[in-house]
């Protein structure tokens, strides 16, 4: 993608510093939640803390060894709404048409995708990647999946096996740039006419990276100054779980848009979780959303609940 007069800087460092709840006995897992659109992590992380699990027991309580950790997003000068300002991990001209001048979206996806990265690194000095788990609602679930899908451990040189992190869990969301992945993983066979693009069919080789894949991931990564992957560097992400919930009353963000990236993310041979909430608005579903993420988290991650206290 040719992104026209865009120049990046470095990542800048006046980020707020994350909110972090330690976990409440030995840390064995890290959860990195990114909050939607305008909002922030002194707002949204207490609530989220607070969900409702259908044991009655709070997130802390239930996940004891679970590091929880809520970035906030810079404040940026949007597209649309006369430039004001907002809290936003990138811009977007329209949330009904995501791929509307997705040239800047390019910007503050490559910001907060680089922070999220360092987060994870931080996180590798103390536990396995794969125990930490990456997350995010709306505008923050289409961060958490850019960043998990553009994800690479340079440390390791050009090791061909990579450690993938745990899991992803996405809430009322979509995938950025979509479209060119899709078109990409159709050029592999010429398969474009008339397919369902919401197809729910099993991948044929969950976990399994063809040329075909690589070029859709490195696509993202140059987009966003990014370098390639050599052959030799297999990228880990396509073998991380993906939980992505949805409402399926949802004003904001369509539900199709959600279904969407579950059926791309398939494509990419993802292991991927996707359930719609029947008439529910935007946000994530209480108890049902939190029961099934706490199911999906033990199921992918060996990850230990306290039922009891």
């Amino acid at each position: 993608m040719d992104n026209g007069d865009l120049s990046f800087t470095a990542p800048t460092t006046n980020h707020l510093e994350p909110l972090v709840y330690p976990a409440k006995s030995e840390h064995t897992h890290t959860f990195i939640f990114l909050h939607g659109r305008g909002d922030t992590a002194q707002n949204f992380g207490p609530q989220f803390m607070k969900s409702e699990h259908s044991s009655g027991r709070p997130l802390q309580d239930l996940l004891p060894g679970m590091k929880f950790v809520f970035p906030t997003a810079k404040r940026r000068r949007m597209a649309a709404s006369n430039r004001c300002t907002i809290s936003q991990w990138f811009d977007i001209v329209s949330l009904k048409a995501t791929a509307q001048r997705e040239e800047v979206q390019v910007e503050g996806l490559w910001e907060s995708s680089t922070l999220i990265h360092q987060l994870i690194m931080r996180e590798m000095a103390s536990i396995p990647c794969g125990n930490i788990i990456l997350g995010g609602l709306s505008q923050g679930c289409a961060t958490a999946l850019y960043a998990l899908l553009t994800f690479h451990d340079a440390t390791l040189g050009d090791s061909a096996v990579r450690p993938a992190l745990g899991a992803m869990v996405g809430m009322s969301g979509w995938l950025p740039f979509r479209k060119q992945i899709d078109e990409i993983m159709r050029e592999e066979d010429g398969s474009d006419q008339g397919e369902d693009p919401f197809d729910r069919g099993e991948a044929l080789n969950p976990g399994v990276t063809t040329s075909k894949e690589m070029e859709a991931l490195d696509f993202l990564r140059e987009n966003v100054d990014l370098l390639a992957l050599t052959t030799s560097q297999t990228s880990a992400a396509l073998r991380t779980p993906v939980f992505l919930g949805h409402g399926t009353a949802d004003l904001t963000v369509d539900v199709a848009l959600g279904e969407g990236a579950a059926s791309t993310l398939e494509s990419l041979g993802m292991d991927v979780t996707w359930v719609a909430y029947k008439d529910f608005y935007h946000w994530y579903k209480e108890p049902e959303e939190i029961d099934d993420v706490v199911a999906f988290l033990q199921d992918k991650v060996n990850l230990k609940v306290a039922w009891t206290a």
